[in-house]
């Protein structure tokens, strides 16, 4: 349903819904609004238990031990507000993590006088064992928490979350993995990363509704975890107390299976090596045209689906303003819709991979990129 005149290479932002998708949602839109008493009031927990069967199948999980959440940054929330910290307890993440989640955690320590600190990893890597060496020698004994991203939003990386989470394991360090990105990008049984806590978003790369997303708890954690809006059955377990968190619309968490089944049926195994193939080509591509050097190997075994690059000089130093302008230039005047960030400093853009994209896409933000290198005009 994406506007044919725009070469939208920001799945990775809010994902794109296949139209039969769309149709699906709006079906279950029409029979909530024409009984809604039956459907929200009294029937909602069973739906939503329906609607969680194929996400357990698909990712490794039982349906007793994740609830359906908003999007990641939600399921991040429940789990920090949920924590008891004391004044000097830490809650530890890398400079990589999502600003929303560093936020969260920000917020969280201040109402106890705990700690929140950042690792530093910087750019470029050039293996998954750097991330390893860099996390596990910035955990200290007073570390309680470690959220960390599974691929990173800014700059589009793999971090090796399961070698991350039996580190902190043997350390006794709870681990949440922000995993916004991986669901549909990454192969994924979700309990085997070993980590305590893993959330994530089904609207990206599963191309379910906007809004659709969920936390996994580990059993031995569950007591502990609450959703963000206490209501009628806290108490009751965790997948009770997730299943009903008042009224909201619940159409897009009906119409998951409806997404996962149109993308089973393209092939999973296909469409990641697709828009792997396709992400490598593109960082490869771009490192050529603006002589700039790649945040990862070229060969790409740090990234999935999408490829962090920074911009060429002079662009490569914008503010946050001139970063907007940028933005909204590509897209009101070249219509290209691409993700434009400040990170460390400096000016990257993350060009995402999904089946429907084409090569030429990225060619012609190449070109356009070089036209406004040539020719950069900031206020």
């Amino acid at each position: 349903m994406l506007d044919e005149r725009i070469a939208f290479l920001n799945h990775g932002s809010f994902g794109a819904m296949p139209r039969v998708v769309f149709e699906r949602q709006t079906e279950w839109r029409r029979k909530i609004e024409a009984e809604p008493i039956e459907l929200l009031g009294r029937r909602a927990i069973e739906l939503i238990g329906h609607a969680k069967r194929p996400v357990a199948e698909w990712l490794g999980l039982r349906e007793e031990d994740f609830g359906l959440v908003t999007n990641a940054t939600e399921g991040v929330n429940a789990v920090l507000q949920s924590f008891r910290l004391k004044p000097g307890d830490e809650l530890l993440t890398t400079t990589h993590a999502y600003n929303a989640v560093w936020q969260a955690m920000r917020h969280v320590a201040g109402r106890s006088d705990a700690v929140c600190r950042q690792i530093e990893l910087t750019l470029p890597l050039q293996s998954a064992d750097q991330v390893v060496e860099s996390v596990a020698g910035g955990l200290s004994s007073n570390t309680r928490l470690l959220v960390i991203d599974h691929v990173t939003s800014p700059t589009g990386l793999i971090f090796p979350v399961q070698r991350i989470a039996q580190i902190c394991a043997a350390r006794g360090i709870d681990v949440l993995v922000d995993g916004a990105h991986a669901p549909g990008m990454l192969p994924l049984n979700v309990p085997e990363i070993g980590a305590k806590y893993y959330t994530a978003n089904l609207h990206k790369w599963a191309c379910a509704p906007k809004g659709s997303a969920f936390l996994w708890v580990s059993p031995d954690r569950q007591s502990q975890v609450h959703p963000t809006a206490i209501s009628h059955h806290w108490g009751e377990g965790f997948a009770r107390e997730f299943s009903w968190q008042g009224t909201r619309d619940i159409s897009g968490w009906l119409t998951i299976p409806a997404a996962l089944a149109f993308m089973s049926d393209l092939g999973w195994a296909k469409i990641r090596d697709h828009n792997h193939r396709l992400a490598v080509w593109v960082q490869q591509m771009l490192c050529d045209r603006w002589k700039v050097e790649p945040l990862s190997p070229l060969e790409g075994s740090l990234i999935g689906s999408m490829a962090a690059l920074p911009l060429p000089a002079p662009l490569d130093r914008l503010t946050v303003s001139q970063s907007l302008q940028l933005q909204q230039k590509l897209y009101s005047e070249h219509r290209i819709e691409v993700p434009v960030m400040i990170w460390g400093g400096r000016t990257f853009v993350r060009p995402c991979c999904q089946v429907y994209n084409l090569p030429g896409e990225y060619e012609r933000l190449a070109e356009v990129i070089e036209l406004n290198a040539q020719h950069a005009n900031f206020q």
